[in-house]
């Protein structure tokens, strides 16, 4: 297998022709079955061919290809002789992405619009994420392979580290960004929590699953919700601190988010410097970041993606900017897998996300890095033990080590929902583009037209291509420059790599559902990747047309976020002048908040324990109903669990999580928001199955919603007359509460 490999162009050929092949089969036969039975023998027998290629003589074949290839640049320039072993793995990774995207994005799904509830539409997007995954995924194996085996760069030289910023000089720089960030992005955020402006579906979502955690129910898996359950846990823990009520959860969560971020900057300003952390203040207001989605409390709660970005910057500066002997300490790899572990524990997408950023960190900078293929296995290895093992253990700590495989399934059932199209679209938000072209009379007229806000869409998929071209050049410029390179530029390489990758995964969360908040919550790095990108170009490229191209698209896109966002900058330089107003009275709310702790709670009091915000809740139409609806059956079921079956229509006041939790009701099956949830047929059919086996339970259905799956179920296994039903009659009509005796 060591022995010089022959016949390159011909295994080449070989592969290629066997990667098209493996495409055509997923695109004719979707089926997965049927594609593994075809792509299993394609692939084995195209590898076979491969290494019996490499092993003969030079043929003439292979010659008249070399010559084909020459003449329109595609030559292959081997630095090195490449080995046998070497040509056999280089075409089973092309053989290889070719087959897993057709398993990933062309066969089937498995959800198909028949399987799909009414709430929710489908859209299966896997053809552009595993495109946007699997082209870069290739061209770092590409880069590796050719850096490990056809031109041997591996290890390169080492340069003297230069001088060390002092502890004073951090602590320091530490204070100035928190308090520039603050300013900048937090002040004017504060202000929201005085205007009380929490009452919006996202947040609905929690508050009924909140509920259920104070009638002692196990959180995330007897209270269902899709944000995580560290997430889960600590936004239960904010809420009863602040008040159990609407306006506590709100008041909590933008005090968290408030945290996030200057912890994110203050951690950016100690890994890349203090000038990377200023650029990155900056540029959260030129493009979608966190900062755009805060006042989205019950949905941007940004512990969700914090240990990405994170991780990314730390993996960079460990792999690439070690001292020492790099392949000897377990402590650097342990304490970032526990980071690892700990976001996980957070919520789902730090968990794949996290480990997307291990993958992509180990591909990009473990063939420079100058640590030994050995070293390299054994710090993945310990990042990933030491993560497991945090996770396990925050699991068993909160709510026992025998619900892990349960908290796992759940989360992995949901993201898979999402990866299958269900609840995604193109385009959450409405949005159109019209062009017509005519000849009226000898005339030429054309007109475009458009409508909704066409900017987040561009730059979603936009953004989403020029990540994958600058991943390909970031890696052409470690393997073909990292050795020679200065220490001064090895540092901005690392530092600029490590906001590459991060940018990248993140953006992938942009892409599975797209619409501007999508957008914006995820991009925790993409501002600062921008800002960084012309001195990227200038300092790291060659000259050339490719050089030019990028820098101007990075210069104008600078330059086009200035004049959009001017508006958006003059309210954050504003903001900065009242930051201490702002934050006054914010403090005085959250000292309203607490002072009520402990008095009755009604039904106004859980939208907001502070009277003179209460009034916009009392003069809803809807009010009335639902204070004395939940009155009636509080007095009916007297603590018995119950299952609310209201029409969900798009009145949130209709909403059976508002009566979970302002009635303070125990579910019976924990889905306390099941238009919230994302689910299929199949699962509410195990919704339904799973409350009509329930020996004590009560379901109250709305005299509204008597066409429900579950009113006809529950009906056809009540026929025996093992339930009793009473009506629920008040101002008018409620519905019929009917429990098992």
């Amino acid at each position: 297998m060591q022995r010089p490999a022959n016949n390159l162009y011909l295994c080449g050929a070989v592969a290629l022709v066997a990667a098209i092949l493996l495409i055509v089969e997923a695109v004719v036969f979707p089926a997965k079955a049927t594609f593994i039975l075809l792509a299993a023998p394609t692939a084995i027998a195209a590898l076979a061919l491969i290494y019996v290629a490499a092993r003969a003589q030079a043929s003439r074949l292979d010659d008249a290809i070399d010559r084909v290839a020459s003449s329109v640049g595609l030559a292959i320039r081997s630095g090195g002789t490449a080995s046998v072993l070497a040509v056999l793995l280089y075409c089973a990774g092309i053989v290889g992405a070719a087959g897993a995207y057709g398993w990933l994005a062309l066969t089937r799904s498995g959800v198909t619009r028949d399987d799909v509830v009414v709430v929710w539409g489908l859209q299966d997007k896997r053809q552009v994420v595993f495109f946007y995954l699997v082209i870069v995924a290739f061209v770092l194996f590409h880069r590796a392979m050719v850096d490990l085996f056809f031109a041997p760069t591996y290890g390169g030289h080492e340069v003297p580290p230069g001088a060390r910023r002092t502890w004073w000089r951090r602590l320091v720089g530490a204070v100035v960004v928190a308090v520039v960030a603050y300013c900048w992005l937090g002040a004017g955020a504060m202000r929201e929590v005085t205007l009380a402006k929490f009452y919006e579906y996202h947040t609905l979502v929690h508050l009924g699953a909140l509920e259920q955690i104070r009638l002692r129910a196990t959180p995330y898996v007897e209270a269902q919700t899709q944000y995580g359950l560290g997430n889960q846990l600590l936004t239960y823990a904010l809420t009863e601190a602040f008040s159990f009520s609407g306006h506590g959860f709100y008041a909590g969560i933008l005090l968290l988010d408030l945290i996030c971020i200057v912890a994110f900057f203050v951690v950016v300003q100690q890994l890349l410097g203090l000038g990377w952390a200023l650029a990155g203040v900056l540029g959260w207001v030129l493009w979608p970041s966190p900062a755009a989605a805060i006042d989205l409390a019950g949905w941007a709660i940004l512990t969700r993606w914090i240990a990405v970005p994170i991780l990314a910057l730390l993996l960079a500066r460990l792999l690439m900017a070690h001292r020492g002997s790099p392949d000897g300490t377990w402590i650097a790899p342990v304490a970032v897998g526990a980071i690892w572990g700990a976001g996980g524990f957070m919520s789902q997408e730090n968990l794949s996300g996290g480990l997307l950023v291990l993958v992509f960190s180990l591909a990009l900078y473990g063939p420079v890095c100058g640590r030994s293929l050995a070293g390299l296995a054994r710090f993945a290895g310990l990042f990933l033990a030491s993560g497991a093992v945090v996770f396990v253990a925050l699991v068993a700590a909160t709510i026992g080590i025998g619900h892990t495989f349960a908290v796992l399934h759940q989360a992995s059932a949901q993201s898979a929902l999402v990866m299958a199209g269900v609840s995604n679209s193109v385009w959450s938000d409405n949005v159109g583009l019209t062009l017509s072209l005519e000849i009226v009379h000898g005339w030429w007229q054309d007109a475009l037209t458009t409508h909704g806000n066409m900017r987040p869409v561009l730059q979603t998929y936009g953004f989403a291509v020029l990540l994958m071209v600058v991943m390909g050049l970031v890696a052409r410029h470690l393997g073909r420059s990292w050795r020679t390179a200065s220490g001064e530029q090895r540092a901005f390489v690392w530092k600029f790599a490590g906001v590459t990758v991060g940018a990248y995964v993140l953006h992938l969360f942009a892409l599975l559902r797209s619409d501007f908040f999508h957008l914006a919550g995820p991009s925790w790095l993409l501002p600062l990747f921008l800002l960084a990108l012309p001195v990227f170009a200038c300092r790291c490229l060659r000259p050339g047309l490719g050089r030019g191209a990028l820098l101007l698209v990075s210069v104008a896109l600078i330059v086009d976020a200035a004049v959009v966002s001017r508006a958006d900058l003059l309210r954050h330089g504003q903001a900065v002048g009242t930051a201490w107003t702002d934050t006054i009275a914010a403090r005085e709310i959250y000292r309203e908040l607490g002072a009520a702790e402990g008095q009755p709670l009604d039904v106004a009091s859980r939208y907001s324990p502070i009277a003179r915000y209460q009034a916009a809740f009392r003069n809803t139409p809807a009010f009335a109903d639902m204070e004395e609806l939940a009155r009636l059956l509080g007095d009916k079921l007297q603590g018995r669990r119950v299952e609310l079956v209201l029409p969900t229509r798009d009145d949130p006041m209709a909403d059976p999580e508002l009566l979970y939790f302002f009635g303070g009701f125990r579910s019976v099956s924990g889905i306390t928001s099941p238009r919230g949830s994302i689910w299929t047929k199949t699962d509410r059919d195990a919704w339904i199955a799973r409350i009509l086996k329930a020996h004590d339970a009560c379901v109250f259905f709305d005299s509204r919603a008597v066409d429900s799956p579950l009113f006809r179920a529950w009906n056809d296994a009540a026929r025996d007359g093992a339930v009793s039903n009473q009506p629920i009659v008040g101002r008018r009509p409620y519905g019929v509460l009917s429990c098992k005796t």
